[in-house]
């Protein structure tokens, strides 16, 4: 053995460092929808982006209501070329030189600090809100793709048993054909109601992937990352059309964003008004002549005129006012609309969950009963195979009805939480 084998055998032994050994955790498995909104909070650039605002608006609280920067100057006057090489520390021979130094303070007019404060904390709280709306929008939007999801997933479990029936069906018509208790047409039916299926099978499929990559492109994710389709979620029951109006103007984070707005308005309205009334300038000066002269000081107030406001501050006026109404009358239309789109999931939830009851409590039962007797009189040649057809065909539209009227509710649930500010579906 090698000198290098003697020294790498050992090595190898001795295996890889546990941190190497030691597989990765696994993520958590997802048993629940509230999983995947917690995800959403966490991994849509949106969301992310919307923090940042926050984050942005909050830094500038602050810096506006901060005073403006002192200035400080020093200047020098030389009686002739002698000075020149001594400008700030002439000597007492030197005739004629002025030394001077100089602080200043710019004052605005009291209360335009504090209103520029306000107006920025209000501006901060107005992101904060923003950033509220676009969270609950995104989960709604998250949960109406998952019971897409779900829909075309539970479609193709239907349709594929449906199809095992079918495929037993067409067996039964091969062998009444065989020996002479049935037409060739009754096959030929069997076998083109197969291949139908088998073309609304390709569609739900498509549709399954859809509604995956829409999910995951909430979540930032590739678009074939599997999601199960049987994650479990509470619902709450529909409250009152009146109860959930009620709530938009107290809970709606679109209606909170836009009081905000409106009551930066305000501050920035009576922020202009203020900027007709002056700012003050103080400045101090210490400044002597060379030689025994003592030094002096001076103190000076000066004021800003606004001597141009119809043309400066006038306008700016006008400005705010019209962005203030402009505000009040946003905050109209969002709880209008609010009420308005409440009112019309409302209306869907209530009709899909009627729709519901009725298929799993009357439809459903009778249209199976109907089936399987059909199924049984033409067995022994009391039916056509025609009607066992429009049996089978009239219990598979009822089953996957049944499960368009089951997601179409909680895609309605799912569509109330932000209008209204509150959680149906956790």
């Amino acid at each position: 053995m090698t000198c290098l084998s003697r020294l790498v055998v050992p090595v190898l032994l001795m295996g890889a460092p546990a941190w190497a050994q030691e597989p990765a955790s696994a993520p958590a498995p997802l048993t629940r929808l509230s999983q995947l909104v917690a995800a959403l909070d966490d991994d849509n650039p949106e969301l992310q982006a919307a923090r940042r605002d926050v984050d942005m608006a909050v830094a500038r609280i602050r810096p506006a209501g901060a005073p403006p920067d002192p200035t400080l100057s020093l200047g020098y006057m030389g009686g002739g070329f002698a000075g020149l090489y001594r400008p700030f520390f002439p000597s007492a021979s030197t005739q004629g030189s002025f030394q001077q130094f100089g602080a200043s303070q710019e004052i605005p007019y009291p209360g335009k600090l504090g209103l520029r404060t306000r107006t920025a904390a209000t501006e901060a709280d107005r992101a904060r809100w923003t950033y509220e709306d676009v969270r609950i929008r995104r989960a709604a939007e998250l949960k109406e793709a998952y019971f897409e999801y779900v829909l075309a997933d539970r479609s193709l479990t239907v349709v594929r048993r449906n199809r095992d029936v079918l495929d037993r069906f067409r067996r039964i018509a091969e062998v009444r054909f065989s020996v002479g208790k049935a037409i060739q047409q009754d096959v030929l039916k069997a076998q083109l109601e197969i291949s139908m299926l088998i073309e609304r099978t390709r569609m739900l499929e498509r549709d399954r992937v859809a509604a995956l990559a829409r999910l995951n492109g909430l979540l930032n994710r590739p678009s074939n990352t599997p999601v199960p389709a049987t994650l479990a979620f509470d619902v709450r029951s529909l409250p009152p059309l009146t109860e959930m109006q009620a709530a938009v103007t107290e809970r709606a984070p679109a209606v909170r964003r836009d009081e905000q707005v409106i009551r930066g308005g305000e501050q920035t309205l009576a922020l202009a008004k203020k900027e007709v009334l002056p700012d003050f300038t103080v400045s101090f000066t210490s400044q002597r002549w060379t030689g025994d002269m003592p030094w002096m000081y001076g103190v000076d107030v000066t004021v800003k005129v606004p001597l141009f406001w119809q043309r400066k501050q006038r306008p700016l006026i006008a400005e705010a006012a019209a962005a203030l109404e402009s505000g009040r009358r946003m905050r109209e239309s969002t709880v209008a609309m609010a009420h308005a789109g409440i009112a019309e999931e409302h209306e869907r939830a209530t009709t899909s969950r009627q729709l519901m009851e009725l298929y799993r409590d009357s439809v459903l039962p009778q249209a199976r009963l109907a089936l399987e007797s059909s199924l049984a009189s033409y067995e022994v040649g009391a039916v056509d195979f025609l009607s066992v057809l429009m049996n089978f065909t009239t219990l598979l539209n009822y089953e996957v009805s049944y499960e368009q009227q089951q997601a179409m509710y909680h895609e309605a649930l799912a569509r109330i939480e932000p209008l209204a500010g509150v959680e149906l579906i956790q």
